[in-house]
């Protein structure tokens, strides 16, 4: 009897426990579904940096020539190869002993002219030479100088020097070489590189673009930033863009 009140009142356990479990009610026919959630970003005008990598090279702004003016022979290198130098460095050593030896000569022929011309000064005034006799003496004395000045330019440019403050390249010649021999010989390029210029490739389409964008007003011309941070701006042209950068200014 006991065992059968039992199992009568765990039946009804279990039929209220699975009368308390109510699903979720039906919607409404025609109800609307919740509004979804969405990200807000306000559109207004504004300016912005645009950047792009181009092709391009370093220029030196200066480039000078070194060449040798007289004919001798190379006997020395004066510099270090791509050190920097300031103007009027001596670069070679020719061999001046032939035009240093002409300008001894022209001295001395200076020191004589000059001589005859002074003594023939008072002589004219007392008619005991002739004014052709002066004249002579005094174009001598002339011609002295002209030759001495000459003599000792040639003996000057037997050690060529640099025009320019710069990098000095890779020498041309060597100890020993025979320079000057009817042509002046190219012996060193000095480049000055402090401002260096850069020069920039870009395609036609891309620049007349550029330009018209910046003629419209619609974008600025733009800056070149070098490794050191520094900035110069730029413009765009047909022949192409170029700044001039100085390192480390």
């Amino acid at each position: 009897m006991n065992r059968i009140v039992m199992l009568f009142l765990l039946g009804l356990l279990v039929a209220c426990g699975e009368g308390d479990k109510k699903g979720p009610p039906p919607a409404a026919p025609g109800a609307a579904l919740p509004p979804p959630e969405v990200d807000v970003i306000l559109v207004q005008a504004g300016s912005a940096t645009i950047t792009q990598d181009l092709p391009g090279r370093l220029l030196a702004v200066r480039s000078a020539q070194v060449r040798a003016r007289v004919e001798g022979v190379v006997e020395k290198r004066l510099f270090i190869e791509g050190s920097d130098i300031a103007a009027a460095t001596p670069l070679f050593q020719i061999d001046a002993r032939t035009y240093a030896a002409a300008a001894a000569a022209a001295e001395a022929d200076l020191v004589a002219a000059r001589s005859t011309f002074e003594r023939y000064k008072p002589l004219l005034g007392i008619k005991a030479v002739s004014q052709q006799e002066y004249d002579q003496a005094q174009a001598r004395y002339m011609q002295a100088e002209a030759a001495l000045a000459k003599a000792s330019l040639d003996l000057e440019n037997s050690r060529p020097r640099s025009p320019i403050s710069g990098r000095v390249g890779r020498a041309l010649v060597t100890e020993g070489a025979l320079v000057g021999k009817g042509e002046a010989t190219h012996l060193v390029t000095v480049e000055q590189l402090d401002p260096i210029r850069v020069e920039f490739s870009q395609s036609y389409s891309d620049l007349l673009r550029l330009q018209q964008a910046v003629k419209s007003g619609r974008q600025k011309g733009g800056f070149c930033t070098g490794g050191t941070g520094t900035r110069r701006r730029i413009h765009p042209s047909r022949e192409g863009t170029s700044a001039v950068h100085r390192p480390g200014g």
